[in-house]
């Protein structure tokens, strides 16, 4: 018996977005997708404060979606969280898993004992008799802390994930990726934006900035001295139900001046990797999450990267129903899918 995908259950800041898929003659059919709202403060600075709260939002999910699979998969992100790509000795695969824990030990800040670690090997001959590995450490306290707020949903956490992985899980299905290219895969969330830069089909760099649209919903509720959810409304409401054409300009004024914080933030890691990397030309960026949604977020990012911009659209090569679907809503749900729809790809055996 074929073994199902997991269910991918992406838990941001400001929101949690639920996936499954499952793998038909057909090809990738998704079977049900939706988000729901978190109240401010659920979460902060990636720290569950109100754990109760979410899990009631996670039954609701499930419950609404009709779900009954419970083996689910999860990501992290941000300070609990290192990814380092590293030179070692070329060795096999066994020796490697044998001694990566003493690896890991130099190039993490956290004490070996805190934390997970994993690997996945990018380069098996990368020159001089070395080869080029990604580390992945990600504390066990956060780990365990999400597992739990899982398991309290009476859910089965089989997969704990990096949201940058999952990226590219979901862009390697719906978008053809030429070996010769390198493509900058970014999610801006509501306090973390995402960066996985993807070279020769692999992932060569990745950085979380601990920044994101939250930082808009500020602005605009310092502004116009309004509670958190009515500066979030302000701040996603389309330009025809906001009456004061006045209120709006200032809206937009102040969204074009935190697009330019998000894309300056972007730049100086993107930056970063030009001025480390050998194939540093990157030809495309492929932009998602709820903040990539912002009014002049994608033309400013062009004028100041100097190359094309486009949404990454998780839904872009999967089967959708038009049936069980209203397609035109998913479509404006596509950019905030992405880390849910590459966690949905997961199966519970995977590595």
């Amino acid at each position: 018996m074929a073994v199902k995908n997991a269910v991918g259950l992406d838990i941001g800041t400001s929101s949690i977005k639920v996936a499954h898929v499952q793998e038909t003659k057909k090809g990738v059919q998704l079977m049900a997708f939706d988000t729901i709202m978190l109240p401010p403060d659920t979460i902060r600075d990636g720290q569950i404060l109100n754990a109760p709260q979410l899990v009631q939002r996670i039954q609701e999910l499930f419950t609404l979606n009709k779900i009954k699979h419970r083996q689910v998969a999860v990501s992290l992100s941000g300070h609990s969280v290192i990814i380092k790509k590293i030179s070692l000795p070329e060795m096999t695969l066994a020796e490697l898993e044998d001694s990566i824990q003493w690896e890991a030990e130099q190039y993490i800040p956290f004490d070996i004992k805190d934390v997970n670690v994993d690997f996945q090997i990018i380069d098996p001959h990368a020159g001089q008799a070395q080869m080029d590995v990604l580390l992945v450490a990600a504390k066990k306290a956060v780990i365990e802390e999400m597992c739990e707020v899982v398991r309290a949903a009476r859910l089965e956490p089989v997969l704990v994930d990096v949201d940058a992985f999952a990226l590219y899980n979901a862009f390697e299905l719906n978008f053809p990726l030429p070996s010769d290219q390198t493509v900058a895969l970014i999610n801006v969330g509501a306090s973390t934006i995402n960066i996985n830069v993807v070279s020769g089909g692999m992932t060569s760099f990745t950085r979380d900035i601990t920044v994101g649209g939250n930082l808009l919903t500020e602005e605009i509720s310092k502004q116009f001295a309004v509670p958190w959810e009515e500066a979030e409304h302000m701040k996603t409401t389309s330009e025809t139900t906001l009456s004061m054409s006045g209120v709006l300009r200032e809206v937009q004024r102040i969204s074009g001046r935190v697009s330019e914080v998000l894309i300056a933030e972007i730049q100086r890691s993107l930056d970063f990797f030009a001025a480390t990397a050998i194939n540093a030309d990157i030809s495309a960026v492929y932009l998602c999450g709820g903040a990539a949604l912002q009014s002049g977020l994608i033309e400013g990012m062009e004028r100041r990267l100097g190359t094309h911009v486009r949404a990454l659209n998780p839904f872009n090569n999967v089967v959708i129903d038009p049936k069980k679907f209203d397609t035109a809503l998913l479509q404006r749900m596509a950019p905030i899918a992405a880390v849910a729809m590459g966690l949905a790809l997961r199966k519970p055996d995977d590595r």
